[in-house]
């Protein structure tokens, strides 16, 4: 864990140290609320696995539990979504989905700042890896989601010297990026980011700067990740601007 990571993890757990463990959960009918809540508190909060937390962050407030409980989870669930636990309940853009359930425009500053700061830092920190050992686009949709701070997102990609952020762009072309050309229904987790986002990164997606730095790209990745970057400029090539129309 770099320590930048570290430091904006720890802070999200001091800032919701306030939030004490549920007593008692309500849930659903469909939902045993009784041992749900026997597995969430068989550990401490930071040492809970993706598999005792990953279900709750799923099922959390909409059929488990209130704003409160997913506030004192939250931390816990932050630190093994940037930990890359492979959990439905702990991919940050079903995180970020679950802010703006919980009415996240509406918490106090001081809880909102360091879970920002950590969808930004872990964004950051992300783009640097190389495809093959992770992906961050979910970090990124999560900060379209929760109106964070897009445009400081995309300039870190653009202004990283980084390969491997070259890589990452090509790889964004390979997946989401068409779906932000779809239909509403087909822009898997960007569904939940606002339409004047979604026109945003369509614009940012053809413009000479993300053009430039795959065209350029040449010579600057290994040979064996070329292929990546001439599947991205026929991705490219397809999305003209006529598709903002």
């Amino acid at each position: 864990m770099q320590p930048e990571l570290q430091d904006v993890i720890d802070n999200c757990y001091a800032a919701f140290a306030f939030y004490a463990p549920p007593r008692v959960l309500d849930a659903s009918p469909a939902r045993d609320a009784a041992a749900i809540l026997a597995t969430l508190t068989s550990a401490a909060l930071r040492a809970l696995s993706g598999e005792q937390l990953g279900p709750y962050g799923g099922w959390a407030m909409t059929t488990v539990g209130d704003v409160a409980d997913y506030k004192h989870f939250l931390p816990r669930i932050l630190e093994l979504a940037v930990n890359a636990e492979p959990r439905h309940g702990l991919d940050p853009p079903i995180i970020a989905g679950k802010l703006n359930y919980g009415g996240w425009q509406g918490w106090p500053p001081e809880e909102r700042s360091p879970v920002g700061a950590l969808f930004a830092t872990a964004w950051k920190h992300g783009l640097e890896q190389h495809p093959d050992e992770l992906d961050p686009g979910g970090w990124l949709s999560g900060i379209a989601i929760i109106g964070g701070d897009l445009d400081a997102a995309l300039a870190a990609w653009l202004a990283s010297p980084s390969p491997n952020a070259t890589l990452q762009l090509a790889e964004f072309f390979r997946g989401d990026a068409e779906r932000l050309f779809s239909d509403r229904a087909n822009r898997n987790f960007w569904e939940g980011a606002r339409d004047a986002t979604i026109d945003r990164m369509r614009r940012w997606l053809i413009s000479e700067p993300v053009v430039d730095r795959l065209l350029f790209a040449a010579g600057t990745v290994a040979p064996q990740d070329e292929w990546r970057i001439d599947h991205a400029l026929l991705v490219l090539d397809a999305l003209t601007p006529a598709s903002l129309e």
